[in-house]
């Protein structure tokens, strides 16, 4: 069994995968060392194994949006728009590309719950909208493929462990598409 870690750098992704290879997976790992997120995945990718799970972790709104900038009723200026849809192109390119190869295929993206209360923050109104875009892609994609959506809210260096467990035991299960908000225990939001 393949498992793709795409967005490898982080100490959650780096346990994501610990625990899949000790459930026997082989895992490949990559990021912005070993991938362009700005050209079609495809070209990058097919010369790897086909997966059976991809966990993504790009985090792409997290450099593209800083909270606190303007108003929370005006887009900040400082959004890298070009940036940000060159990665979202990526992402739905990834997702296409991922249902050519296998359609079996489960994926598991990271997300954040803002989406779910931006009301609460107005402040951080553009950082939801990001998300927003982020999750309707992979929305889009779940007719075709078994994707689904975590939230890592309120992680923690002593739940690392926790979260990246609840995320493998979800990509193996394969729920229905939904944000399942992991300080939670997983549950869907």
């Amino acid at each position: 069994m393949i498992a793709w870690i795409i967005g490898s750098s982080s100490v959650y992704s780096k346990e994501v995968a610990k625990q899949l290879k000790e459930k026997g997976y082989t895992v490949l790992l990559m990021g912005r060392a070993n991938l362009n997120y700005g050209a079609t995945p495809g070209a990058q990718l097919e010369s790897r194994e086909t997966p059976d799970l991809v966990f993504i972790n790009i985090n792409a709104e997290d450099y593209t949006y800083q909270e606190g900038y303007g108003a929370h009723n005006s887009m900040p200026s400082n959004i890298d728009w070009d940036n940000y849809s060159s990665m979202l192109d990526f992402k739905h390119s990834l997702y296409e590309y991922l249902y050519e190869i296998n359609r079996e295929v489960h994926v598991c993206e990271v997300t954040s719950s803002i989406t779910y209360w931006p009301y609460q923050h107005l402040d951080c109104l553009p950082y939801s909208i990001l998300r927003a875009t982020q999750q309707t892609i992979a929305h889009a994609h779940s007719d075709k493929l078994n994707c689904f959506m975590v939230c890592p809210n309120g992680i923690t260096e002593e739940g690392v462990y926790d979260y990246a467990r609840l995320t493998v035991n979800l990509l193996q299960r394969a729920p229905d598409f939904g944000v399942y908000d992991l300080c939670d225990g997983g549950t869907m939001l």
